[in-house]
This record gives structure tokens, C-alpha cells and sequence, in this order.
């Protein structure tokens, strides 16, 4: 399989010679370019697709037949038809057609003089089929799936968004981390430094060597760790980064991330709008209509079945073909049917109705999840964000600790046992801030997804 690197030519801070791979940069990548992106907008197409087919069952159909039989070298009979036939709405149905029959043995009401027999006409449906049929009830329904469809993409992306972000706050956190243990080592092998000086200058007892000693070790270990969790974290993110949905891409190993502000596209005080145009309730709506048209279509089904059909004649012995036609020449017929017990009808009819009130309630429950999920991502993130506040101030009463500790040390009022228990105090409180902002930083994802609108259209 082919791998592209993924070069990210994109805003450099000013003296940093990092390229920076933003949060906005990577979800539009994602939504343009991932597999399942691309499936998603396949499902739009499919909805306009059904659409297409049920207007279908109103094209114009054109029929022709030919039927000659010989025999003891006589023509018996030979019937050539052809008609043009136009479905409309309310079940009704116009055609035209052509009759040219001739033989010796043809049947005599199926004679046509010798330049044929036109014919024009209308047939409808005046019980079952005249309110509504199966033709103009899946034309109905595929409008709602084709609406379904756009709905069901919506959902499918933001799943897909929201699932990059949280792999790409992972990976944030993860860099962040590795660059935070990175400085603490610098920081602790400045600190070394120092401490080798002041012993040999019998400032300092020789065993603190071996105590900043025993901290680097440990930092360095940690720092493996971190490292080794990022390039797992980075790994995750590539598979994410697509070209066209079919070429998979890398991230060059010099690109970091960067979070840029994300918008919470949703009104959180007026949970009842939001729900009014959420796609899972909107779909769920969409298939109460969809039983509503089969119900009404079972209903329909319950009338005798009566259809007239009415075909006006004309031998085409002039050239002017409609002034052939007269009232006196035509033919009609007239049907009608109906079955006694109705059971099978009325069985249908019932289904149909369970199913309607089955979907009624699905709807509410599906009303009363999607607002349980919006008011806890809602209650996720206010929480989240007092929690980062606390953890930010946290982390700056114990950088003032360590400074204060530093500054006793050095003039030999504290030992080396507290600057480490402080700057292990401190870096945990770091770690703890990290861990915050990833938590904040979800739940801001998390309120646009279960409002649905990361992906609006």
C-alpha cells in the first residue's frame, strides 16, 4: 500500500520553526477526504436515487405487439398493436395506440379496415386507487427517504468528526505531555549542574548528586514513556488522514498540534429549538409520515376495487385524424370487485396502525435521549471548565512553591528532598492541567455532536 507524507503548510508562530497542524486544518481534511465521509455523501446520493425511481412508475410507456399465424398458406390472423400510455395522478390513466388486424380467420371484433384503427382514451379508478395507490405512495415515501438520507448523512459525519477529535486531543495531550517531561528533565540537569558546583565548593553534602542523579533517571524513563505514547497517539491520528478516501496519508514528524478555539454551534439555553431540528428526531418523524402514507395506502385497500376505462375509435380514412373521431365510435368497459371477508385487508390495516403507534413512541423515546444527552454535555462542559480554571491556578501556586523552595535552597534553608517533592508536586499538577484541557476539550466536542451540529448540511 502507498503512503504519502502529509506536508502541513500552515500558520508558523513567529520565531517557532514548527509547522502546526491545527484542530480546524485536520477535521476539514477528515471531512473531505475520510472513507466514511465519502460513504456518507454516497447515502445522499442514494436517497435522490429512490426518489428517481418511484417517479419512475409516472413515465410514459410505449407497448407494441405483432401476432401472425399461417397455415395451409393462409394468413389466419395478424395483429399489429401499439399504444402510448401515460400514468397520472388520482389513478387515472390516458393512452393512444394503433390497430391493424387482418386474416382469414380473424376474430371479427378484432377487424380493422386497411388503414388501421386509432384509438384514444382515458381509464380511472373510482374506488380503491382514486385517493391514493401504491404509485403515488412510494413517490411520497421516497421524498422522506430521500430527506431520511440527507439526515443520516449528518449523523454519520458528525460521528466521524467527533471520533477524529477525540484521537486528535489525544494526540495533542500526549505531545504536550512529552514536551512538559522534556522540559522537566532540561530543568532538573540545569539543577544537576548547579549542585555539582556547590559540592565542589563544599557547599553542598556530595550524596545530592546522587539524589538529582536517581530524579534524572527516573525523568528520562518517563519521558521514553511519553514519547512512546505519542508516536502510538500519532499513528491513531494518521488513520484519519486521507486523499480522496482511497490514499492514506502521514503526518510529517515535525508537525505539532494546535488547538484553535472550537465553536459550540448551538444555542444551550433553548434545549426544545434544538430538538426541533435534531436529525435523530427528525428521521424518527420522518418514519411516522412513512407509516402514516402506508396506513392510509391499507386503508385505501379496504374499497371495492371499481374501474371505468373509455376509448374513443377512428378508421383514419382521412388525412385529418381527429376530425375521424365521433361519438358514436367507441368502446368502454367497466369492472368492479370486492372481496366479501376483507380479512386479509383489514389485517393489513391493523399492522399498519401498530406500526404507526409503535413509531409514535420510539419518537418520544428518542426526544427524551436526545435531551438527557444534550443537558449532560451541557452540565460536561460548564463542570469541565470550573475544572480547568482550578486546575490553572493549581499549577501556579506550585510554580510560586518551587520558586520559593529554589530560592531557600540556594541559600541553604531548604534541602533537596523538598525542591524535588515540589517539583514532583508541581509537574503532577501539570499533568493533572493536560488531562483537564483534554476533558474540556471533549466535552466542547461532545456538545456539538449530540446537538448534531459539527456537520450542519
Amino acid at each position: 500500500m502507498l503512503f504519502y507524507i502529509l506536508l502541513i503548510s500552515s500558520s508558523i508562530a513567529q520565531g517557532d520553526s514548527n509547522k502546526y497542524f491545527t484542530y480546524s486544518e485536520y477535521l476539514q481534511i477528515v471531512l473531505k477526504h475520510h472513507p466514511v465521509s465519502c460513504q456518507a455523501n454516497l447515502k445522499k446520493r442514494e436517497g435522490e436515487v429512490l426518489k428517481q425511481k418511484a417517479k419512475g412508475a409516472f413515465d410514459p410507456k410505449l407497448i407494441g405487439t405483432v401476432s401472425q399465424k399461417y397455415y395451409d398458406d393462409k394468413q389466419y390472423y395478424s395483429y399489429l398493436n401499439g399504444s402510448l400510455k401515460v400514468p397520472m395522478w388520482f389513478g387515472i390513466e390516458t393512452f393512444a395506440g394503433y390497430d391493424n388486424n387482418d386474416g382469414v380467420r380473424l376474430n371479427p371484433e378484432s377487424y380493422s379496415n386497411s388503414q388501421g384503427l386509432w384509438n384514444a382514451g382515458i381509464s380511472m379508478n373510482l374506488g380503491k386507487g382514486l385517493m391514493i395507490d401504491q404509485r403515488r405512495a412510494d413517490l411520497k415515501q421516497s421524498e422522506i427517504m430521500r430527506t431520511s438520507t440527507v439526515l443520516e448523512r449528518r449523523i454519520i459525519l458528525n460521528q466521524l468528526l467527533f471520533d477524529a477529535s477525540v484521537v486528535y486531543f489525544e494526540w495533542y495531550k500526549a505531545y504536550e505531555k512529552a514536551k512538559l517531561y522534556e522540559d522537566n528533565l532540561n530543568n532538573i540537569k540545569t539543577r544537576y549542574s548547579n549542585v555539582v558546583e556547590s559540592v565542589a565548593f563544599g557547599d553542598k553534602p556530595a550524596i545530592d548528586t546522587l539524589k538529582i542523579g536517581i530524579q534524572i533517571q527516573d525523568r528520562k524513563i518517563k519521558l521514553m514513556q511519553t514519547e512512546l505514547d505519542l508516536q502510538n497517539k500519532k499513528a491513531l491520528l494518521n488513520t484519519y488522514l486521507w486523499q480522496d478516501g482511497f490514499i492514506p496519508l502521514e503526518l510529517d514528524t515535525v508537525v505539532s498540534p494546535k488547538i484553535d478555539t472550537i465553536i459550540v454551534n448551538v444555542d444551550v439555553t433553548d434545549i426544545e429549538l434544538l430538538l426541533s431540528s435534531h436529525p435523530k428526531i427528525l428521521i424518527q418523524e420522518n418514519n411516522i409520515s412513512f407509516s402514516k402514507i402506508n396506513y392510509r395506502l391499507k386503508r385505501e385497500n379496504l374499497k371495492p376495487t371499481l374501474k371505468i376505462k373509455y376509448n374513443t375509435l377512428s378508421n383514419g380514412q382521412t388525412n385529418n385524424t381527429f376530425s375521424d373521431y365521433s361519438i358514436t365510435n367507441y368502446n368502454w368497459s367497466a369492472s368492479v370487485s370486492y372481496p366479501i371477508f376483507t380479512r386479509k385487508e383489514r389485517a393489513e390495516v391493523k399492522l399498519s396502525e401498530l406500526k404507526l403507534e409503535n413509531n409514535k413512541a420510539k419518537l418520544l423515546d428518542v426526544k427524551a435521549n436526545v435531551k438527557y444527552s444534550v443537558i449532560s454535555a451541557v452540565n460536561k462542559m460548564e463542570s469541565y471548565k470550573e475544572q480547568l480554571y482550578a486546575h490553572e491556578r493549581a499549577v501556579l501556586m506550585y510554580e510560586a512553591l518551587l520558586k520559593s523552595e529554589q530560592q531557600l535552597f540556594d541559600i541553604g534553608e531548604s534541602s533537596l528532598f523538598l525542591i524535588n517533592t515540589r517539583d514532583q508536586n508541581l509537574i503532577n499538577a501539570e499533568i493533572k492541567l493536560l488531562e483537564a484541557i483534554f476533558e474540556y476539550r471533549v466535552s466542547e466536542s461532545l456538545m456539538n455532536f449530540y446537538s448534531m451540529s459539527m456537520v450542519n448540511s
